[in-house]
């Protein structure tokens, strides 16, 4: 009598169930390889894992490299601010009932002993806001122009960028 045999028939229900969730987990575990990350829209690639200053510097600097182009000046400060930090996605086993549901996160063991869940997406902080200072910025074509740009790029509203002139 083979080892299937002997089990029942709901003992073999949660074993071809936990089968199915390694394979899924191995295919998971080969997507998570891939580094970068390209919005069409602005042709921009942004390494995965960067922290969430890095990723605040990134934007910074993509939209201070724009403005200046545009403004013909390299007297450009630019501040963008994000609403939090990023959020994590894990893999996960959930069971629901009508009573009754479970989450259990899934772990895979490191090379040094530990466990480590297993990311299966990171979502960027949304960008609260976009604080442009440049000269000529208090001309209202420039304003309308750069809010355009700035807007398209970081896909955020207009309502939440602002455009000042400085001193040359």
């Amino acid at each position: 009598m083979s080892f299937l045999d002997k089990m029942s028939g709901k003992n073999k229900g949660i074993l071809l169930a936990v089968i199915g969730l390694i394979g899924i987990l191995l295919i998971v575990i080969g997507t998570i390889g891939e580094k970068r990350q390209t919005n069409a829209d602005t042709g921009t690639a942004v390494e995965k894992n960067l922290s969430t200053l890095e990723y605040i510097e990134t934007l910074e600097n993509k939209i201070k490299t724009i403005t200046e182009q545009i403004t013909g000046s390299d007297h450009v400060k630019v501040i963008v601010s994000i609403a939090s930090g990023p959020e994590y996605i894990y893999v996960s086993n959930e069971e629901l009932d009508e009573n009754y549901s479970a989450k259990e996160y899934i772990t895979v063991r490191t090379e040094n002993g530990s466990d480590e869940l297993i990311l299966l997406k990171e979502i960027y902080p949304e960008i609260e806001g976009v604080s442009v200072a440049c000269p000529g910025g208090d001309n209202p074509e420039l304003q309308a122009k750069l809010i355009e740009v700035i807007s398209t790029a970081l896909d955020v509203s207009s309502n939440r960028i602002c455009i000042v002139g400085t001193k040359s």
